[in-house]
């Protein structure tokens, strides 16, 4: 039961820090992006920024389900 709790506890806190570093790490790249003028390099800093907390939500939403509803 406890074990079940600090899944939980452990999603909901990655999940919070995964929308809060991914929300402020788009607005940083946003106000880099003022400064560029070519568009392609303006492009070029959002895809892997996106696949890592992508990545990230993936990753705390299957521990939960791997563990609590497969488990």
């Amino acid at each position: 039961m406890i074990g079940k709790i600090l899944i939980v506890l452990v999603t909901l806190a990655g999940v919070f820090l995964t929308f809060r570093y991914c929300r402020q790490n788009l607005i940083r790249i946003r106000e880099k992006n003022r400064a560029i003028r070519e568009p392609w390099k303006r492009a070029l800093n959002y895809p892997f920024t996106v696949l890592w907390y992508g990545y990230l939500f993936v990753f705390f939403f299957g521990l939960t389900i791997n563990n609590l509803i497969l488990g």
